[in-house]
């Protein structure tokens, strides 16, 4: 009978690290997007077409 109530003990924790990871993931997809708008910024001032 201990089961349910240490599942309910342990809920808070797996919600907060599941916040964690959606957190990490939308951070490190934003550092790489934004990566890739450096690079092509880059690219194109390379090429003379800055605006």
């Amino acid at each position: 009978m201990d089961a349910p109530q240490s599942r309910q003990s342990r809920q808070p924790r797996q919600w907060l690290r599941r916040i964690g990871w959606l957190v990490l993931i939308w951070a490190a997809s934003v550092l790489a997007l934004g990566a890739v708008a450096l690079l092509f910024r880059g690219v194109m001032s390379m090429a003379g077409m800055t605006g």
